[in-house]
C-alpha cells in the first residue's frame, strides 16, 4: 500500500488500490492524479483544470487561425489560375514572342485542334486497348464496342475483317463474335483514316 501526503492540508493520503489512477484526501476531499508509477502525482485542483481547459481553447483557437488563412489563400490561388486561363481562352489569339518577332496563335483554331486530339484519344482508346494478342475472351468486348460503334456513329464506321468476312454490318460482326473458338488466340490489327481514327480492325487466328 502506497501513501502520499496532502499538498492542502499536509495529512496522509492512503492508496489502497494499486491500479487506481486517482487519490481523493480524506479530510479536505483535494482530488489528485496518479501516474503509472504511482509515487508521483498531480493534484487535480480547480486551477489545474481552469489552466488544462484554457490550454485546449487555445489550442482550438491558434489552429482555426493557421487553418481558416490556409484555405484562404489556396482559395485565392486557385481563382487567379481560373481568372488567367479564362482570359488565355476567351482571346481572339495569343501572342508569342520570338526575339524581336511577335508570332500571333489563333486562340480557335488551338481550342480545335485540342479538342479534336482529345476526341481523336477518347474514340480510339476503346479499340487501341485491345490491340496485339487476346484470347476469346478479350475479343469479344472489342467486336462488343465495334458494334456499338457502328449502331450509333454512322460517320465513323469501323470494318471487321475476319478470315473471308469483311464488314461493317453490326448482325454480322456479333455472327463473327459468336464464332470466335475459346481454345485459340487472335492477332488483333488496327488501321487508321486519314485524320488518325481507328476504321478497321483485322483479326487473325493464331
Amino acid at each position: 500500500m502506497k501513501q502520499l501526503k496532502c499538498d492542502n492540508c499536509g495529512a496522509t493520503i492512503k492508496i489502497n488500490d494499486e491500479n487506481s489512477e486517482f487519490a481523493t484526501c480524506p479530510y479536505c476531499e483535494a482530488k489528485y492524479q496518479l501516474n503509472e508509477r504511482k509515487d508521483i502525482y498531480i493534484r487535480m485542483d480547480d486551477n489545474t483544470k481552469e489552466l488544462l481547459t484554457n490550454g485546449f481553447n487555445f489550442f482550438k483557437k491558434s489552429s482555426k487561425l493557421v487553418i481558416i488563412p490556409a484555405i484562404i489563400i489556396f482559395i485565392i490561388v486557385i481563382a487567379i489560375f481560373i481568372i488567367i486561363f479564362a482570359n488565355i481562352f476567351n482571346s481572339s489569339h495569343i501572342e508569342l514572342k520570338d526575339g524581336d518577332n511577335h508570332i500571333k496563335i489563333n486562340n480557335n483554331d488551338m481550342m480545335v485542334e485540342v479538342k479534336e486530339k482529345m476526341n481523336k484519344s477518347f474514340f480510339n482508346s476503346s479499340f487501341e486497348t485491345y490491340s496485339g494478342t487476346n484470347s476469346k475472351f478479350l475479343t469479344e468486348p472489342l467486336l462488343d464496342n465495334i458494334v456499338t460503334n457502328n449502331k450509333t456513329n454512322k460517320d465513323m464506321l469501323i470494318t471487321v475483317i475476319y478470315k473471308d468476312n469483311e464488314t461493317t454490318d453490326p448482325e454480322e460482326i456479333i455472327k463473327i463474335k459468336h464464332s470466335l473458338d475459346d481454345k485459340k488466340k487472335y492477332e488483333i490489327k488496327l488501321d487508321y483514316d486519314d485524320d488518325g481514327y481507328v476504321n478497321k480492325v483485322t483479326i487473325e487466328d493464331i
